[in-house]
């Protein structure tokens, strides 16, 4: 990793955090709370349900791209490959 080793990595992520501001926290719950709830009219299960479905669908996504790549990386029979094995 460029000369990084594991424990720096640890230090770096260990210094690089933050607290959460509460004012902006609140600002973007009431935000959401206004559009979600107010303007497209959504019940909070609704939006536990869509926020559900996008965590959820990441992985998903990740897993069948990957299947996908193995599957066409993998070599195939090429027609007429048993004539050239097998001499008469």
């Amino acid at each position: 990793m460029g000369g990084m080793t594991f424990v720096a990595i640890l230090a770096a992520l260990g210094r690089h955090h933050g607290e959460a501001d509460p004012t902006l926290l609140q600002w973007i719950m009431a935000a959401l709370s206004h559009i979600l709830l107010g303007k497209l009219g959504f019940t909070e299960l609704t939006v536990v349900i869509i926020i559900g479905i996008i965590i959820l669908a990441m992985p998903a996504m990740i897993v069948i791209s990957y299947l996908a790549s193995t599957r066409r990386a993998s070599p195939r029979p090429v027609e007429g490959a048993e004539r050239l094995t097998h001499p008469e």
